[in-house]
């Protein structure tokens, strides 16, 4: 019976996600797009914008050109640097108090995936006044945004082309997911020389975060044909860019490779939802603080092993697009050898197995919130039983 609701729900949500009219951003993408971008506010009227980023990226010369850009079309600007990973509600509120006090008329938001959501959010709440409840949820909202602008310096989230923000409770520290279409950037700018500074270890887990959203939507049970075409794109580019740009950092193709391949899943996921690798990842989020990314990077390929045979056909088909197996061997085959593909991945980037401070008692609440968020949202290929899910967690006690 709980399965049937499940699906219910799942299907429900879906629907939804694809009857939400979906606006398109202005993109401007390769090196220097970032400046070509911040030309834009003169041209649009913008008074004065608010850049919204974080401390390290405030501090690390990324925003030099973006800055002397708006000094040269006389562009006034505040900056909020108070974005913190995985950003909570109240630092969404310390943005837009800036934002009012400043008078700002546009937000700007340069960084990873936590300060785009972060950004996005803030531009909503400054036209619908509210607690974080008031936007749990689809389409909660009644006013547009200010208008947003977005320039990733990270290459995984693709929160640059969705219009979904993700934001912790500052209480629980449960994430909660804002799905608003008037979340939706207006411009953004895939500028592969801001992300060509980027570590390796971010490098890594960003891009294996893309991957996840990549192959999470191309197996769900919502994928459509234009989803299908974002998701493979996606994935060829990450296995042709990945350990590219991780060995070296300032391949410019290589970034602008990720840069793409991080939009189009995006674009993908942002339609279809993804499935038990992020249930998973999220708790791990939550309860250990591991990095969205990496969290993704440790359980996609247990995850992908444990569906079995009902996702064979789609990543042995994957395996087919990035080459990897003969024309000879099966579609049990070639899914395991795509599964290998991406452990060898993840070891040769050197990404860490096992979550900080995971215990054997996180393990029961952690199953238990990755079912309920999993299993009644998400189109999952197959739905998983609890003792899966549970020794999904537990390898990751054993992890080397």
């Amino acid at each position: 019976m709980k399965t049937l609701y499940y699906k219910f729900r799942a299907f429900t949500v879906t629907w939804l996600l694809r009857l939400i009219p979906r606006p398109a951003p202005v993109i401007f993408s390769g090196a220097g797009s970032a400046n070509t971008l911040a030309k834009q506010f003169a041209v649009l009227g913008h008074s004065k914008i608010l850049i919204v980023t974080d401390s390290f990226l405030a501090s690390s010369g990324i925003l030099d050109g973006i800055k002397a850009t708006l000094d040269e079309n006389n562009t006034r600007y505040a900056i909020f640097d108070g974005v913190l990973p995985d950003p909570a509600f109240d630092q969404i509120q310390a943005g837009e108090a800036l934002l009012r006090t400043e008078s700002c008329d546009a937000v700007l938001a340069v960084g990873g995936g936590s300060v785009l959501d972060a950004g996005k959010l803030i531009a909503l709440l400054h036209t619908n006044p509210g607690t974080l409840d008031d936007f749990d949820g689809i389409q909660k909202s009644k006013n547009l945004a200010v208008p947003i602008f977005a320039v990733p310096t990270t290459a995984g989230t693709g929160s640059e082309i969705t219009y979904v923000s993700v934001i912790s409770d500052p209480d629980t520290h449960a994430k909660v997911p804002v799905i608003d279409n008037k979340l939706m950037p207006g411009y953004v700018a895939l500028d592969a020389d801001i992300m060509k500074g980027m570590p390796p270890g971010i490098t890594a887990a960003t891009g294996m975060d893309a991957l996840t959203h990549a192959v999470e939507s191309y197996i769900a049970t919502s994928s459509t044909p234009a989803t299908e075409v974002q998701a493979v794109a996606a994935v060829k580019l990450i296995f042709k860019n990945l350990t590219r740009a991780w060995h070296k950092g300032d391949d410019l193709e290589a970034r602008d490779g990720m840069a793409l391949a991080a939009f189009y899943a995006g674009s993908a996921f942002g339609r279809t939802s993804v499935g038990y690798v992020h249930g998973i990842a999220h708790q791990l989020g939550r309860v250990c603080h591991t990095p969205h990314g990496n969290a993704n990077a440790m359980v996609l390929p247990e995850v992908l092993s444990n569906y079995g045979a009902c996702v064979h056909e789609r990543l042995a088909q994957l395996a087919r697009d990035v080459n990897i197996g003969s024309e000879s061997d099966d579609d049990a085959t070639l899914a395991r050898q795509f599964i290998q593909a991406i452990v060898d991945m993840r070891a040769e980037m050197e990404l860490p197995l096992k979550p900080r401070g995971l215990t054997q008692a996180d393990v029961p609440g952690i199953v238990e919130e990755a079912i309920a968020e999993a299993g009644s949202i998400y189109p999952v290929p197959r739905y998983m039983s609890e003792a899966e899910i549970s020794g999904i967690v537990r390898g990751l006690l054993e992890a080397a």
